[in-house]
């Protein structure tokens, strides 16, 4: 496994003075350490070789894909400075969705794909342009057409960094990166969004063939609820849980804090019940 990996993807995407918030999560000893560094240093020998470290020791490595303030203390939504990337996060179906993505003639290229685990994917472009505003809408309308993970559309999101190993698996994965594209992107590049009474949704044209539904398919509250127990169980607050899904769900439910709500409890009931509580229908 080539040890630049993650050096070189650090130096592809950022300026060396771009400040950044490195995340590294021991779901073994429950440890979360952040620390908020520029991209020339995290990709120095010196930290490089503590990151392996830390891996070593069972501790997942994540990393902003925008820039803080140079006085940011945190990585909430108000430190991110500039926008430098838009993602998807895909763990449900992700092959399939991923070829979806890259076939539908509205998308541009991704910069990356990131194989996170086998089946499981991280999309990302490099972008200018965009306001922090954009940029969420945009995540959001495409984790929505695309189906990928609709809580990983905040700007101050955290993913993974390739050449770790992801311990979330056994036997673990080796976190792979493959670069599609060199561009970087503007908002013109990407399909237009319309504003509505009922929220900003993407102007793409769905397939008028889809095709067909068979046994193993599963409702789309069914989706919701495996996606609040993932999120819950990696530590997700439920409220921001629950705005997520709501976000998603906007303009299908008559009452969609309620039902984000509702469906966040049942995961947290069955999180900790031996079986798991059936999703809202």
């Amino acid at each position: 496994m080539p040890r630049d990996q993650a050096a070189r993807y650090l130096r592809d995407n950022f300026d060396p003075q771009d400040r950044l918030a490195v995340v590294l999560i021991n779901k073994r000893s429950g440890s979360v350490v952040q620390r908020l560094a520029t991209a020339g240093q995290i990709a120095s020998a010196e930290f490089q070789a503590w990151l392996r470290y830390q891996n070593a020791q069972k501790a997942d490595v994540y990393c902003t894909l925008n820039t803080l303030h140079p006085d940011a203390r945190g990585r909430t939504k108000d430190d991110i400075e500039t926008v430098r990337h838009v993602y998807l996060d895909f763990d449900h179906d992700g092959t399939a969705a991923v070829e979806r993505l890259r076939h539908h003639a509205g998308m541009p290229e991704p910069n990356y794909l990131i194989g996170t685990s086998p089946g499981k994917w991280q999309v990302t472009w490099r972008v200018q342009g965009f306001t922090k505003a954009q940029a969420e809408d945009l995540q959001r309308g495409m984790a929505r057409e695309f189906g990928a993970d609709p809580a990983a559309t905040d700007c101050s999101r955290v993913l993974r960094v390739p050449g770790f190993y992801n311990h979330k698996y056994t036997p673990t994965h080796y976190v792979r990166v493959k670069e599609l594209s060199r561009e970087t992107y503007s908002p013109e590049h990407f399909p237009k969004l319309e504003s509505g009474s009922r929220g900003t949704r993407l102007s793409v044209h769905r397939d008028p063939n889809p095709p067909s539904i068979g046994p193993g398919h599963h409702s789309q509250s069914e989706r919701d609820w495996a996606f609040a127990r993932r999120a819950l169980a990696r530590g997700e607050a439920p409220e921001a849980v629950a705005t997520a899904i709501a976000a998603f769900r906007h303009g299908e439910k008559a009452n969609v804090a309620d039902y984000a709500e509702r469906t966040v409890r049942k995961a947290l009931e069955s999180l900790n019940a031996p079986e798991a509580s059936a999703p809202e229908r």
